[in-house]
This record gives C-alpha cells, sequence and structure tokens, in this order.
C-alpha cells in the first residue's frame, strides 16, 4: 500500500485538520451573516416599494404637486390609506424579528388582510383628529388666542399621530386582540414611555422631509428602515408594559 505524503503549510510543517476548521466555520458564518443583511435590506426596499404601490394616489399627489402643505385637507384625505398599508409593512417587521427570514410580499398581503380593516378605523380617527387640530390652527392664527391654545392643538395633533403608530403595531403584535384594548393601551404607553414616542416622532418627521423633499428616493429608501426602528421601539413597549403587569400581578 503506497503511503501519502501529509498536507504541508505555507512554513513547511505538516497542517493539521484543526486548522482548517475555524476557517472553514468563519467562512460559513460570514455566508450566514451576508445572506442575513442582504435578506434584512431586500426586505425593507420590497416594504418601501409596497408601501408606495398600496398608496399611489398619494404617492402620485405629492411627485406632482409643488406645496403638498397648502393643500393639506387634500392629502390629509388621502392619507387614509397609509395605516392599512402599515398594518403590511409592521408584520414583514414581526416576521423577520420572529422567524429570522424575510419573505416581504407574503407577510405584507398578511398584515394587510388581517388587521387592514382595524387600521384603517385608526387612520380615520387620527385623520379626524389631525385634521380639527390643524383647522383650528388656521382659524386661530394671528389671534390672541393663537399662543395659548397653539401648543395645546399641536400636542394634540402630533400625540395622535404616535398613539395610531402604537396602535397599529399593537394590532399586529397581538392578532387575536381588540381595536379598542390596544387603542387604550397604546395611549397610556406613549404617554407612560414618552422618550419611545419621542423616537417615533423624530422617525416619522424624517420620513416626511424625505418624502418632501425627493419625492421619488425618499419614497423608494428611507420609510423601511425608520418604520421598522418605530416597530422595534412600540413592540419593546408592549412586550415591557406585559411583563411590568405580570410581575405586578404576582
Amino acid at each position: 500500500m503506497t503511503a501519502t505524503a501529509p498536507t504541508r503549510g505555507t512554513d513547511g510543517r505538516p497542517a493539521r485538520a484543526a486548522d482548517a476548521k475555524p476557517r472553514q466555520g468563519l467562512f460559513r458564518l460570514r455566508n450566514e451573516t451576508m445572506e442575513t443583511i442582504f435578506g434584512y435590506a431586500y426586505a425593507l426596499l420590497m416594504v418601501d416599494l409596497l408601501l408606495v404601490a398600496f398608496n399611489a394616489p398619494l404617492a402620485a399627489a405629492l411627485f406632482v404637486t409643488v406645496d403638498p402643505l397648502a393643500s393639506w385637507p387634500f392629502f390629509l384625505l388621502l392619507s387614509l390609506t397609509l395605516a392599512p398599508s402599515l398594518a403590511g409593512a409592521f408584520e414583514v417587521f414581526r416576521a423577520m424579528r420572529a422567524e429570522g427570514r424575510a419573505r416581504p410580499f407574503a407577510a405584507f398581503w398578511s398584515g394587510y388582510r388581517r388587521r387592514g380593516g382595524a387600521a384603517f378605523v385608526v387612520g380615520a380617527a387620527t385623520a379626524v383628529m389631525v385634521g380639527l387640530a390643524l383647522f383650528d390652527a388656521t382659524v386661530m392664527a394671528g389671534t390672541v388666542w393663537a399662543p395659548l391654545l397653539g401648543p395645546l392643538l399641536a400636542v394634540l395633533g402630533i400625540g395622535s399621530v404616535v398613539a395610531a403608530l402604537f396602535t397599529v403595531v399593537g394590532l399586529v403584535v397581538f392578532p387575536t386582540a381588540s381595536l379598542r384594548a390596544i387603542a387604550k393601551a397604546a395611549v397610556y404607553l406613549v404617554v407612560r414611555r414618552w422618550y419611545f414616542s419621542v423616537v417615533a416622532l423624530v422617525m416619522v418627521g424624517l420620513i416626511a422631509a424625505a418624502v418632501l423633499l425627493q419625492p421619488v428616493l425618499g419614497a423608494a429608501l428611507v420609510p423601511g428602515i425608520l418604520l421598522y426602528a418605530v416597530f422595534a421601539n412600540a413592540q419593546y413597549s408592549f412586550h415591557r408594559a406585559l411583563e411590568e403587569e405580570s410581575a405586578a400581578a404576582a
């Protein structure tokens, strides 16, 4: 039987099998990490495109209108499609965090179909609150009541938007809970964990600024990653509140 010469390394010494295993494991780890990163990037990009597709009238109006803020009642009406599509986007994020894999189209449609109706109710109520705040601010502009009631109206409008975001997240995270229970919990969390509310408000402000300044690039690249931060914070707030309630009951 012919003896097989041992494999030698670059320094002339025989190579050991143990030397190759860590490199192979590291290479496999790097491949899995890169696949995860690209999978998440793909999912976030698809969320952006799906949000544009499911809010096509709003996206088209933003693209052709020179001054959207001057026509806020019209855009407020078009924004009624936002909340159901956010339910789809948040379902994609939930699946990514729970399952560790990205299936954006199936997850988006699942969230839109299951919780889109309840999310539409939330969006309609938020549009009414924001519309009333903007209308009152327009009427009172330049009057003696503006410095007194202006901050209150701003808090009302901004708070309703953040509460709506938390409520839609709750609808996705707790698919069997009622809208009323989730809305009450969302309002409580917006006030109790105000720092998360500030983060959500900053994220929404950045999305709005990006879309208003660059409607095409802003809508195609920005919302997904910032909405993911909003979802992660809101989901943590809900779970933390449940843990505190369980600890208090025990």
